[in-house]
C-alpha cells in the first residue's frame, strides 16, 4: 500500500491536503497513465519492451472512475497497438495477472509483436481469482451435490433416508446429514478453490494458447536473451518481406504474421531441419546466418514478382485504364533510360529486347 498526496491549492484558503491510500499491484489513474507513458517512450525510441507483470487489475472506485481510470487504461492498449518492436509480457514467480490487467496485457492486442510467458508452477493468470471463480461457479448447493455424490457416509445416510418411513427417524437422519454436510463444507470449499486455481496455472494457460511457453525462473535470463536476438533478426527480415509488397495498387503486401509464416515455410523446406526446430531460437538464428544470401535473394525475387504483377495488372486492366497505364509504363521506362548511365542503359535495352525476343 502506498500514499498518494494531493497538496492543497495555495489560492484557496478552504482547501486542504488530500491523502489517499492506494493498494499495491493495482492500477490507479496516475499509475495507469505512467505505464502508458513509459510504453510510448519505449515505442518512440524504437526499443524492444519487457514487462514483468504483477497486477490485479484497475481500481474501480467512484473517485477513480471520475478521474478517468478507464481512459488511462485504454492508453496502455493504444501503446501496444502501435508498437512495432518485440514485446514480452512475463509473469515472474508468485506473481499474477487478474481482472482488467489481463485485458490490457493480452498478447492478442497486437499479435504481430506481443508474446506472453509465465514462470513454471508459481505464476498465475486469469480474469477472476480462484476464490471469485469458486464463489460464482461452485456455490454451496453445488458443493452439497458433490458431497452427496462422493462421500460414502452421506451416500449411506441418503439411502437410509429414502427407505425410512418413521417421522422421528426421518428427522434424526436429516439432522445427521445436515451435520455431516456442515463438517465437510469447509474442506470442499478449499478443494473447489484449488480446483479453480488449476485453471490459472501456466500449464493450463499454455494449453489454451494464451501464453507462448512456461519459463523456468533460473533460466529466464538466458531464454529471453536468445528469444530477443531471434525476434530482432526475424522482425528485420519480415519487414523487408512486407516492404516488397508495397509497389502499387495491384499487389497486397503480406501482413507481419504472414511474413513470419513465409519465413517458417522457407525454414521447414531446408533439408536437415524439422518443423519442431522452428521454436529453437539458437537453431533459427544459426539458420538465418547460414542462409543470409539465400534469404536476401528470396526478398529480391518477391519484390520482382510483385513489380511484375503490378505491371501486368495495369496493362491488362482494359479500357482507358489499360491504355493510360500502358502509356505510363512506356513513359516511365523512357524517362528512366534517359537518365541512366550509358552502360546501364545498354544493359536495360538488351534485357528488354531479349525478353520481348526482338
Amino acid at each position: 500500500t502506498s500514499k498518494a498526496t494531493k497538496p492543497a491549492a495555495p489560492a484557496d484558503v478552504q482547501a486542504t491536503e488530500s491523502i489517499k491510500q492506494e493498494a499495491g499491484c493495482v492500477w490507479f489513474p496516475n499509475s495507469a497513465y505512467k505505464t502508458a507513458q513509459a510504453i510510448n517512450d519505449f515505442r518512440t525510441e524504437d526499443l524492444p519492451l519487457m514487462i514483468f507483470a504483477n497486477w490485479r487489475g484497475f481500481s474501480g472506485g467512484q473517485r477513480d472512475m471520475f478521474e478517468e481510470v478507464l481512459k488511462y487504461g485504454s492508453l496502455i492498449v493504444d501503446g501496444f497497438v502501435a508498437y512495432e518492436q518485440p514485446v514480452f509480457v512475463f509473469i515472474p514467480p508468485y506473481a499474477e495477472i487478474r481482472g482488467g490487467a489481463w485485458v490490457v496485457l493480452d498478447a492478442s492486442i497486437n499479435a504481430n509483436v506481443m508474446e506472453m510467458y509465465a514462470t513454471s508452477e508459481s505464476a498465475r493468470g486469469g480474469v477472476l481469482e480462484a476464490n471469485g471463480t469458486a464463489a460464482v461457479k461452485y456455490r454451496q448447493k453445488d458443493l452439497i451435490k458433490t458431497m452427496n455424490r462422493i462421500d460414502e457416509k452421506l451416500k449411506a445416510l441418503n439411502q437410509k433416508l429414502s427407505l425410512t418411513t418413521d417421522d422421528n427417524e426421518l428427522k434424526s437422519i436429516q439432522a445427521e446429514i445436515a451435520n455431516r454436510q456442515k463438517i465437510l463444507l469447509p474442506v470442499y470449499e478449499q478443494v473447489a478453490v484449488q480446483f479453480c486455481e488449476l485453471h490459472d496455472t501456466p500449464g493450463r494457460m499454455k494449453a489454451v494458447g494464451v501464453i507462448e511457453n512456461e519459463i523456468d525462473w533460473k533460466g529466464a535470463r538466458s531464454y529471453f536473451f536468445w528469444r530477443l536476438r531471434r525476434k530482432l533478426a526475424e522482425f528485420d527480415l519480415r519487414k523487408k518481406i512486407t516492404d516488397a509488397g508495397n509497389v502499387g495498387r495491384g499487389t497486397t503486401a503480406l501482413s507481419p504474421l504472414d511474413a513470419s509464416k513465409f519465413i517458417q515455410q522457407l525454414f521447414n523446406e531446408t533439408s536437415g531441419l524439422s518443423p519442431e526446430m522452428w521454436n529453437d531460437d539458437k537453431k533459427m538464428l544459426a539458420w538465418m546466418a547460414e542462409k543470409n544470401e539465400f534469404l536476401e535473394q528470396k526478398v529480391v525475387e518477391l519484390t520482382k514478382a510483385n513489380v511484375a504483377q503490378e505491371v501486368f495488372e495495369v496493362m491488362v486492366a482494359g479500357g482507358n485504364t489499360g491504355l493510360i497505364g500502358s502509356a505510363g509504363i512506356v513513359d516511365g521506362i523512357t524517362r528512366a533510360i534517359s537518365v541512366l548511365p550509358s552502360e546501364e542503359r545498354e544493359k536495360l535495352k538488351k534485357s528488354i529486347m531479349d525478353a520481348l525476343q526482338l
